[in-house]
């Protein structure tokens, strides 16, 4: 099993390399989308802090976890968990908080080995 945990602490940070440009909402919360060699999908976390919001990949899944806390009791959380394909890199996963408060979460694609047997 693989692990990998991102904290999301500044507005405009990127974490790890992405390519491509994917802007606008989804027409619903954690659908994927396919983008050349990586994955993408985005959530609203608008009503949490940069330092609220944890991202954690693990066995081909995306989670999303985000706790508001106010004088030591949590008011309000946030968790949205999202199966990828079995062909994800789970080391690559980034995410970018938009200014607009919209997680945006790529996960890279690990390159298949094409064997063509020309006879």
């Amino acid at each position: 099993m693989i692990y990998a945990t991102l904290i999301i602490s500044d507005a405009r940070s990127v974490f790890g390399p992405t390519s491509g440009t994917v802007t606008g909402r989804p027409a619903s919360m954690g659908m994927v989308r396919s983008l050349g060699e990586s994955y993408y999908m985005s959530a609203d976390v608008s009503q949490f802090e940069p330092h609220d919001i944890v991202l954690m990949a693990y066995n081909h899944n995306i989670v999303i976890h985000a706790e508001k806390v106010s004088d030591g009791s949590v008011s309000d959380t946030f968790t949205h968990k999202t199966l990828l394909p079995e062909d994800m890199d789970p080391l690559s996963v980034s995410g970018t908080l938009t200014p607009e408060g919209m997680l945006v979460v790529s996960v890279m694609r690990i390159p298949t080995m094409r064997t063509d047997r020309h006879e």
